[in-house]
């Protein structure tokens, strides 16, 4: 059997924000890959510049 890792997340989508739109985003990944595929998510997020949260 297959084990997986699910990793979800929500934009902050509150009341009086000004907006009336909720994104919900998911992935899910074989257990076993996690390492290898963490690097590349590290190196995309180098590539990239990444910051925190966007604007």
């Amino acid at each position: 059997m297959i084990e997986y890792n699910f990793y979800c997340d929500e934009s902050c989508h509150l009341e009086n924000d000004d907006s009336n739109v909720m994104v919900l985003g998911a992935v899910w990944r074989p257990k076993e890959k996690r390492h290898e595929i963490n690097e590349r998510i590290k190196q995309i997020k180098n590539a990239m510049a990444y910051q925190k949260e966007l604007n």
